[in-house]
């Protein structure tokens, strides 16, 4: 695998969804790649081994990978922990980086996405952990406890807003003074202002009076995106300025989050007043209208619209978009440019890329003075949203309240303005954002810290992994965290607490009444299975270290093994010519595998390319030729001493008929 680059990984958003971290690594990915400098791996957060994962050029494969978790609790609707834990690769990652031999790993996500055992406290990680990356996001303070654990145990923990490293450096300056801002990114080429004649038209087209004042607000419908005050806002605005020709404009799904529709009733707001985007899941095209209900006939290639099915779970029709929407950043351009100006209104945030793109769009726009929306409210040409804050139930956290009056003077002061002054106003914007987040500031910072990571020798060794226990005796304890903790102790050799993802899993499946002997059942079952893999790792080890007494000539390899016994040898000198007409010295080399103490026989005969040392996996015929995962060292196998030492063998034999002499 090794062709002298470094081997990084990537856990991150699937770049098949509509997410800000997908959209980072859409930025990044391709730049790291296109430098050849590296061998990129893709580790996929929420999809399986999707086949449109393979239309990308670098290595791709999903969290959701067989044998990696536990497919009866990921199916439990109720264990929805488990199935977040898996989503975001925790179950996937340790096998990820083994497998792939990766040198450095980048993690894009917000922080409780990596479990702190998984990471942290791992064997790897010891191994690794100057190489890694936490490149996330932190929306509020006070910052998280985990965050602070993450900067305390590695030494790259990156903010893609400054806000989070300036709370930490004031809490204890020596203890994080490694943690940096690195602002996420885009790929700022694909978002651009279009030309007044361009808005024009696409307003035509969807019978939007070329006066009104659009106002833009674009994301996920999540709690944390504060539309009900800017339709509250925006309803205050209409009624002290009836005679203004505006509306609002949301581009999201009104299927989650908050209830737009009745809040639009409550405040007063026509159906007329909020325009709204649809795209069509079968042709792709999207349009602007009022907001109508999910599911609708599409005018453009007119299919009906019918709501997801388990039999189709797509559906079928126009729907308002989120995270599956299949309209592209370009699209996305026109879809901002017949906007007038944008509201980015969040009670915190780690970095709003809606924010982002409206300036690249050169929309002036309103941002949230909070948390990311400090590094944008910083500059005199974006209009700062000041408010007053509150404090969210259970985690304490500080959460930004927009003052109402702002958000309406800012409808009034862009209604005032001209096309002209907008754009002035639009075009600064713009050029600060493409200083800030294009992939070309960014993209060189991973590119230079890449570059100063120390190469990982891969022939290194874990400590050998004990075989696990499947006839262990477990006592009978009553307290069921106490049995647990001893099931996986004396069956699987793990010391797990109380707040192990797995632990928490068997006692929900206890509280519901499944039978301990199941549980017990399970975990020998799974003991053996371990084992087996043990044994397996141990073999693939060796066969990995074996290859490299093999010769990458650009022919196929045939194995010929005679490990015993002297006469057996002696007897196998008499097939070698006919093994060499049988197989043709221009495509084929011929390799003889025997006890080294019988080298002698063998070494210098002309029909044989190498002797080998015999290896304990040459008995298996499809481990050598490959099975599965495993591709083989061989493209051709005989165990000539099957017959006489071992079991039946060459199966690989295409009809030729071997004889002791001509």
């Amino acid at each position: 695998m090794n062709n002298g680059k470094i081997r990084v990984g990537f856990v991150t958003s699937s770049l098949l969804l509509k997410t800000g971290f997908s959209s980072n690594a859409r930025a990044l990915i391709p730049y790291l790649y296109k430098t050849e400098k590296y061998e990129i791996h893709h580790l996929n957060q929420g999809v399986g081994d999707d086949p449109q994962l393979q239309k990308f050029p670098w290595h791709n494969e999903g969290t959701y990978r067989k044998g990696t978790f536990d497919e009866t609790r990921f199916n439990n609707p109720q264990d929805e922990g488990y199935r977040r834990h898996v989503a975001y690769g925790n179950c996937a990652v340790e096998d990820f980086i083994l497998r792939n031999k990766l040198e450095v790993l980048i993690l894009e996500e917000d922080g409780w996405a990596y479990d702190i055992n998984t990471y942290l406290k791992s064997k790897w990680y010891s191994f690794l952990k100057e190489n890694v990356v936490l490149h996330t996001t932190s929306d509020s303070l006070p910052i998280l406890p985990l965050y602070k654990e993450y900067a305390e145990n590695c030494s790259n923990v990156w903010f893609w807003s400054s806000f989070a490293e300036k709370a930490l450096k004031q809490e204890n300056f020596e203890k994080y003074k490694h943690v940096k801002t690195v602002h996420g990114c885009t790929n700022t080429k694909d978002y651009y202002s279009i030309n007044l004649e361009e808005k024009l038209r696409l307003r035509k087209e969807f019978n939007i009076d070329p006066n009104t004042i659009l106002f833009i607000q674009l994301g996920r419908n999540q709690l944390r995106k504060l539309y009900p005050q800017t339709i509250e806002s925006f309803a205050i605005f209409k009624k002290q300025n009836p005679i203004i020709n505006a509306k609002l404009f949301f581009h999201l799904s009104f299927s989650e989050g908050w209830p737009l529709e009745r809040l639009m009733k409550e405040n007063g707001l026509n159906k007329e007043d909020v325009l709204v985007t649809y795209f069509c899941r079968d042709c792709g095209r999207w349009e602007i209208k009022p907001f109508e209900g999910e599911d609708k006939d599409c005018r453009y290639c007119g299919i009906k619209g019918l709501p997801g099915i388990p039999q189709d779970p797509r559906g079928h029709g126009q729907i308002t978009p989120g995270v599956t929407s299949t309209i592209s950043n370009k699209e996305m351009s026109k879809i901002y440019g017949i906007a007038d100006a944008a509201v980015s209104v969040f009670t915190s945030g780690g970095l709003e890329l809606f924010s982002v793109e409206s300036l690249l769009c050169e929309l002036p726009l309103l941002c949230s003075d909070y948390s990311c929306g400090e590094d944008f409210t910083c500059n005199d040409f974006v209009f700062s949203l000041d408010g007053n804050y509150t404090y969210e139930i259970g985690t304490g956290f500080k959460k930004h309240v927009p003052n109402i009056n702002t958000m309406v003077n800012f409808y009034k002061t862009i209604c005032n303005l001209s096309y002209e002054q907008r754009k002035e106003i639009g075009n600064i914007g713009r050029q600060w954002a493409l200083k800030t987040f294009d992939v070309s500031t960014i993209g060189p910072i991973f590119e230079e810290w890449l570059d100063s990571r120390k190469r990982i020798n891969w022939d290194y060794k874990y400590p050998p992994e004990k075989l696990k226990n499947p006839n262990a005796i477990i006592p009978n304890i009553q307290d069921n965290i106490e049995w647990l903790k001893i099931m996986y102790k004396d069956i699987l050799n793990m010391d797990v607490t109380d707040e192990d993802e797995g632990l928490k899993g068997w006692l929900f499946r206890l509280k519901q009444n499944q039978p301990r002997e199941e549980i017990d059942k399970f975990f020998r079952q799974v003991a053996q299975q371990k084992n087996q893999e043990i044994t397996q790792q141990q073999n693939n080890e060796k066969q990995a270290k074996f290859e490299d007494l093999l010769d990458n000539n650009g022919k196929k390899r045939f194995l010929i093994v005679c490990k015993e016994s002297i006469g057996d040898c002696v007897y196998c000198l008499g097939l070698l010519k006919s093994f060499r007409k049988s197989y043709d010295e221009k495509e084929w080399d011929l390799y003889l595998a025997c006890d080294p103490i019988y080298n002698d026989i063998f070494i210098g005969n002309e029909y044989l390319h190498k002797v080998l040392p015999y290896q304990n996996f040459m008995d298996s015929e499809p481990f050598c030729i490959g099975q599965g995962n495993n591709l083989g060292l061989f493209n051709g196998f005989c165990h000539v001493t099957a017959m006489s030492q071992k079991f039946l063998n060459y199966l690989t034999n295409d009809n030729i008929d071997l004889q002791l002499t001509e």
